[in-house]
């Protein structure tokens, strides 16, 4: 009875690096956000332009494209892209397409490092200072199928977008 587990097990650990190799696995559970680990805290006080900027530019920071298109659908811009439609249907912050129009800027970068858990990064920034003001991160979660991959990912850029309404304190609107 023994014998066939022990089987099991070893051709699993065997296949496991086959079947994953773009990304790490990960055998913890996965985690919600950044803000429930203490990361970016609101313990912290929130710069005064983070709460009172108006226009926003959301800029694309070139990441690592080796992910595309074998372990995620799309290309290396998935995550500014996915990012930009879910800050444009929050309707907080009216997105500019000058930089120099906007009063703060958010950056986002894929970054899927050998031997790491893939992440999506923001980095938000003073538009008229350069003064970097707060930034945030979120893993995408392993999974076996792209499908689901796919969906880790996006899930991924809805909780930056609830991070950063957290931190400003404004949550989604709600649709009627």
């Amino acid at each position: 009875m023994l014998r066939p587990a022990l089987k099991f097990v070893t051709i699993l650990c065997l296949l496991t690096p086959i079947a994953a190799p773009a990304q790490l696995i990960r055998l913890t559970p996965p985690k919600r956000s950044s803000a429930d680990v203490g990361i970016n805290t609101l313990q912290a006080p929130v710069p005064t332009p983070l709460l009172n900027s108006r226009k926003a530019f959301i800029s694309y920071e070139l990441g690592d494209i080796t992910a595309f298109p074998e372990a995620y659908s799309g290309g290396p811009e998935r995550a500014y892209s996915e990012f930009y439609t879910a800050m444009k249907a929050w309707n907080r912050y009216d997105l500019v397409a000058d930089p120099a129009q906007a009063d703060i800027v958010f950056a986002v970068r894929f970054s899927d490092p050998a031997g790491t858990v893939p992440q999506i990064r923001i980095g938000i920034t003073d538009a008229r200072s350069k003064i970097v003001l707060w930034g945030f991160v979120e893993q995408v979660d392993f999974k076996f199928r792209k499908k689901n991959r796919d969906l880790a990912f996006t899930d991924s850029v809805k909780l930056l977008v609830a991070d950063i309404q957290t931190l400003i304190g404004q949550s989604a609107p709600t649709t009627q």
